[in-house]
């Protein structure tokens, strides 16, 4: 057993695992997964009953004040549990971050680029994030489906700055850890690149549990991915997706985007998209052209 855990723990290279067939492949991809979701899950079940049991004996001031902020409490109950499931897989996900085959191209780690180039990926996420939230609203696919209303009214249910917390640093790193940083990683090492991207990027936008999150996430989830790739450093994912979730919330806590009329709405999606493929072209082109030569 102990060395069934480090089999799948340790960072294997590519040459190493060219003789695994595809069991022992799809073990070290997924088994690490099945951890995570197994100890969050326990570890959010604990937490809820420790707090009924706290409501049970404590005072009615308690009992009220708990009951009146009960989304806060559900997104903090769902945050810790995140961080317990992390913790379970943080020995395979820290190799994986540490010891990874994505390295940054020389013109990403020049001190003249360093600056705008993680400017780049920030208005990048912004603007990609800003467009798919305005094209989804525009379609209708958002009010599609009743599952994506209920984890909407969670969400910004919960106090606008535990959110920011919870949704724009806990969330990001901790997914990022998971879906780029060991699953990303092992994938592209197992398949290669141009199978990794899209399917690790499926795992990320499924991993939200209703179809309009998960179309959201994989898309959102390629350019994280090969916004990874580019850069080579764990940091560029977790940026992405920490701004990205940081400005939509931000932006939609008060209904913000939701005010904008129809016209005014197209017109932003446009110009958004077409300063996200600036951006874009942007950092393949002028922050790390030796990526892409």
């Amino acid at each position: 057993m102990g060395n069934f855990f480090r089999m799948i723990n340790a960072r294997w290279g590519r040459e190493e695992m060219t003789s695994w067939g595809s069991l022992r492949k799809t073990a070290y991809l997924l088994l690490p997964l099945l951890f995570y979701f197994v100890v969050h899950d326990a570890a959010e079940v604990l937490l809820w009953a420790g707090l009924n049991g706290l409501m049970t004996k404590g005072s009615a001031s308690l009992t009220e004040f708990l009951a009146g902020n009960a989304y806060t409490v559900n997104g903090l109950i769902n945050g810790l549990s995140i961080l317990a499931g992390v913790a379970a897989i943080w020995q395979a996900v820290y190799g994986e971050i540490s010891g990874g085959e994505t390295k940054a191209s020389p013109a990403a780690k020049s001190s003249e680029r360093v600056v705008t180039g993680y400017i780049a990926i920030g208005v990048l996420a912004f603007l990609s994030a800003l467009a798919l939230n305005l094209i989804f609203s525009l379609s209708g696919l958002t009010g599609s489906s009743e599952s994506f209303g209920q984890t909407a009214r969670a969400q910004y249910g919960v106090n606008f700055a535990i959110g920011l917390l919870l949704y724009g640093i806990l969330s990001p790193a901790a997914e990022e850890a998971v879906f780029r940083g060991l699953i990303y990683n092992r994938m592209k090492r197992c398949f290669g690149y141009f199978i990794a991207l899209p399917v690790s990027s499926l795992f990320f936008g499924c991993y939200h549990g209703n179809w309009v999150q998960a179309l959201y996430g994989t898309l959102l989830g390629l350019l994280i991915a090969w916004t990874y790739e580019q850069y080579g450093s764990f940091a560029a994912p977790v940026l992405f997706h920490s701004v990205s979730n940081v400005s939509i919330y931000a932006m939609t806590y008060y209904n913000s985007l939701g005010n904008l009329s129809r016209s005014v709405s197209v017109g932003v999606a446009a110009v958004s998209l077409a300063g996200a493929a600036v951006c874009f072209w942007y950092i393949k082109k002028r922050v790390c052209p030796a990526k892409n030569q």
